[in-house]
């Protein structure tokens, strides 16, 4: 997997090798109507996808109505260190699901391979609510 970043002034645009594109704005010359995310908005948007691609992709696998699925993260920053302290994911999968398959829903979340590469940093807690 690739990805290439350029950046000029306050314009910064991600390019995936298979044709995967993302831009956002920074800084001064951001206008005022600019919805793009910032880096960290887009750390933990990547956590998040992944977590609910994994979930779905189980569910679809064994045709399981799991309607849609919700997953909101949260993080504190800590301006000392220069990294995230703590990162929370709280995950929503409609339907009334016993603990043995909410279980599998939080095994299956762990898989994510973006989470998966944060563990040994510090790691994070993720909830089936």
């Amino acid at each position: 997997m690739r990805v290439d970043v350029t950046n000029r002034e306050s314009d910064y645009q991600a390019v995936a090798a298979r044709g995967g594109r993302t831009r956002i704005t920074i800084g001064k010359q951001r206008p005022a109507d600019d919805t793009s995310m910032n880096p960290s908005e887009l750390f933990l948007s990547s956590v998040g996808m992944c977590i609910a691609l994994m979930l779905r992709h189980y569910c679809d696998s064994r045709n399981l109505d799991c309607g849609e699925i919700k997953v909101r993260l949260e993080a504190e920053w800590n301006a000392d260190r220069v990294k995230w302290d703590s990162l929370q994911a709280a995950i929503e999968i409609p339907g009334e699901w016993s603990e043995r398959r909410k279980a599998a829903f939080l095994k299956v979340a762990k898989t994510c391979p973006v989470h998966q590469t944060i563990v040994d940093s510090g790691g994070m807690k993720i909830e089936i609510a």
